[in-house]
Order: structure tokens, then sequence, then C-alpha cells
């Protein structure tokens, strides 16, 4: 059953509708109502995607994650969308504040704020009204220099964090979902989305969340429970600092030591002595710490580790290593895409099949006295496997264009042969010959990363 639509919703469809900007454009007319959304697999989606695809290249945006949602904010003739449910016109581009930011105005200058209200160029107008100093304590928030009036400080921010789509200090008025929805944008506005999308709810936001890196970064582990845990530190307002970190190739797994969120952020993904300590102490009690493609560094170096020197020295080498890894999936990907099936083999979405929930949590230490389970088969599931195959396939496009990425590749003869070998069983579909000779080239990229260092 379909969702009545606020009139001022219906007057924004039909001026899309017939908007130059879109010509061309499929829509699935059904009798005088009209289908607003295609999905990007099926063949009707398929027809917008070429379109979109055309406007990409009309425009100069590569092809690549992320484009979709660029395109759409370009072509946009208002750049105003209206929410399906309230009718409110809210903008597309990143001009709201988001809660860090709302709680700065708030308890900096004393400014409360309800999402969405007002766009951050309004609110520089109502604060500097007030004092010209205001203009200097926006300017440090948003990281500017140099700012001596309030259109310079406008233009800085638009340049900075308006054009560029940063997340850390603004959002937009509605989400992209292009080329699905046919202007590119979910119908309801996020001044109600958490009302019409119940797993977006105030209440499960406020206690779920989850590590996209975890795909990105193609990391063993139940990710699920993993973040489920995430969850609980979130709950209690700690920062869960994971151990042995994912972005260097270790597993996202369900432990994490409890930082304050200042000193998560300042460690970044540099270990400690204490944390391979940690690390080894796990795997001698039969933890999988590490991701299989980066076992070959970390086995090779692990016993070398003897000064926190050592170990920051180890989280270079480590990254350097996964960026070998996705570089190499990347090129997988790229040869045929009959390999994707080949790749899928090293996700795991079915753990989006599972809930956990944890007894007797403790935010001082994160640990916790037991864990439960429960087999979970709806759509948010469904859609939650999907959306993990889908990220850790757009991180691969990141390294198909060597004008995206500043990687060295590392490269020898024997690595070169046992890619070779690993296309050639590809071919004939071979996935098992395939995987070892995939091991090899790890094994010999890490032998190659770990030889030329001083560990």
């Amino acid at each position: 059953m379909s969702r009545e639509k606020h009139p001022s919703y219906s007057e924004y469809e039909d001026f899309i509708l017939n908007h130059e900007n879109y010509k061309g454009l499929y829509i699935n007319l059904l009798g005088s109502s009209i289908k607003w959304v295609e999905t990007g697999n099926s063949p009707k989606g398929k027809l917008r995607r070429v379109w979109w695809d055309e406007q990409c290249d009309k425009y100069g945006i590569q092809i690549k994650a992320g484009c979709y949602a660029l395109i759409a904010v370009k072509i946009h003739p208002t750049k105003k969308h209206v929410c399906q449910i309230c009718g409110k016109s809210l903008s597309i581009e990143y001009v709201y504040p988001n809660k860090r930011t709302i709680k700065f105005f708030k308890e900096k200058l004393y400014l409360t704020l309800e999402p969405y209200s007002k766009d951050i160029y309004e609110i520089i107008d109502e604060v500097a009204a007030f004092s010209s100093n205001n203009i200097q304590i926006i300017a440090s928030f948003f990281k500017l220099d140099n700012i001596s009036s309030i259109s310079m400080l406008k233009d800085s921010i638009t340049l900075s964090h308006v054009k560029t789509s940063s997340k850390s200090c603004l959002s937009p008025g509605v989400m992209s979902n292009s080329p699905d929805r046919f202007d590119g944008f979910h119908s309801d506005g996020a001044c109600c989305r958490h009302e019409s999308d119940k797993g977006r709810s105030k209440e499960n936001l406020s206690r779920y969340t989850q590590d996209r890196r975890a795909y990105e970064f193609w990391s063993d582990g139940d990710w699920k429970q993993a973040d489920r845990l995430m969850a609980e530190f979130q709950k209690h307002k700690v920062s869960p600092d994971h151990i042995g970190p994912i972005s260097l190739g270790f597993c996202h797994r369900p432990k994490f030591i409890p930082l304050t969120s200042k000193a998560n952020s300042s460690k970044g993904n540099r270990m400690s002595l204490s944390d391979v300590k940690m690390l080894l102490d796990d795997e001698r009690l039969g933890d999988t710490v590490v991701s299989w493609h980066s076992k070959y560094i970390w086995d090779l170096l692990k016993f070398k580790v003897h000064s926190d020197q050592d170990a920051k020295e180890l989280s270079s080498l480590m990254r350097k290593n996964l960026h070998q890894v996705l570089l190499t999936f990347s090129k997988i990907k790229s040869a045929d895409t009959s390999y994707r099936l080949f790749l899928e083999t090293f996700l795991k979405p079915e753990y989006s099949y599972k809930d956990y929930s944890f007894q007797g949590f403790n935010p001082h230490n994160g640990s916790y006295k037991s864990v439960s389970s429960k087999v979970l088969t709806g759509q948010n599931q469904q859609n939650n496997a999907q959306r993990h195959i889908r990220i850790a396939f757009e991180a691969l496009e990141e390294y198909q264009s060597k004008g995206n990425r500043k990687i060295e590749e590392v490269s020898s003869s024997e690595i070169d042969s046992s890619f070779d070998a690993v296309l050639s069983f590809l071919e004939i579909a071979k996935f098992d010959d395939a995987k070892k000779s995939l091991k090899t080239v790890f094994r010999l990229i890490a032998e190659l990363i770990a030889k030329n260092y001083r560990l």
C-alpha cells in the first residue's frame, strides 16, 4: 500500500519529471501514477544507469564509487528537494549542521538549533549579528584561517565543506539514492526519514552502529557481532579501539579496548607494543586475529616487535601490504566481470542473518559476561548482506584507476607469474587452484615488503 504524498511533494515530482535536465531518463508510468523508483540491477534500472553514465560523461565525472551522487547534485535544477512526508523543502547540498556542529553552536555560542531548521549560511548571519568575534569562533571550528568577514567565512565553508560534501561538520537535507530514484534522491527528507524507515528510527540509530571499514578492507571476522559490541560501547559513550586495526589487515572481531574519542582519534591506526603483545596472547588462546590475506606479513614480523617504535613501523608495513591486497583484488575484478564471483567467496554476507546481545557489559574494560544470538531472516538482513557486498566492491574501484591512487605497486617476476596463474585458473573456473595461487601472490608480496625494511 503506497503512502499518501504531501501536495508539495506531488508538485515537486511534476516539476522534476517535466524539467529538461531529466530529458531521456526512463520513467515507468503506471496509468495515472508514476513509479519513481527502479532498482539498479533490474532491466529498467539498468536503462536508467545508462542515462546517468551519459550525464557523468557529459560533465566530466569519472564513473566510480560516488559518481552518481555527484551528478545528481550537479544536474538538479533548484538544489532543493521536497520531503514526501511533511512537504518541507530542504537543500540537497551539505549545508545543515550535523550533531557535532549543533553541539558546538549550543556550547560555544549558546544557540539552540533543531536539526535541518536552518542552513549554515543562515546561522552565520544570525550569530555574526551579535558579535564579530563569533566569526573567528566559527572559523576555528571549521579549521579555517585568515577569515576577516562574514562573506569570507561563507565562501571558505562553501569551498572546504559544502562543495566537497564533507561529513565532518555538515549534512544534506536528503540522502542520495542515485540511480535508483528518478531525481537521484530519497523521497523522504532527513527531517522525516527516521519516521518512514524504522531501521533509521532515533531509537535504533542510537543503539546501532556499523563499521563499514570491515567491508572496505575485506576483513575476516564476525563483523555483525563486532558491530553489535561496538554499539554497546557507544551506548555507554565510550570509544571502542580495535586491538589490531582492520585498516592494517586485522579481523573485525568482537574485542575492543575502551578509549576516549580524542585518544582513539589521536592513535589512528598505529599499534603500540602492548597492542602487539595482546594480539599474540589472543593468538595463543586460539583466536584468529588477522585476515587471511594479511596473515603472511603478520607472521613474518610479529615476533620482531620489541618497542613502540617497532610496533609503529609494523603498522606502516601492514598498511602497505593491505594496499597491495586491495590492488590485487581490483586487478582481478577488472580482468573479467565473471571473476567477481570468485572474489565474493572471500566475503561473509551471511553474518547479516544473526543478531547478538551482550550481558554484563563493562564499559571500563570492554569485557562482558556472556553473549546470546538469534537468527533473523527479514528484509533488513537481506539489504545488509547486499550492502556488505556492494561496499566491498565499491572500495576496489578506488584501486582500479592509477589516476585515483598514489600507491607504488610491489612487483617481481615471481609475483607476476603467480598472478597470471590466478587468472589462468579463473578462466576455467578452478576457484580452489586460483585461491592457492592468490595466496602465493600475497606471500611473495609480504616477503618483498618485509625484506626491504628494518624489522
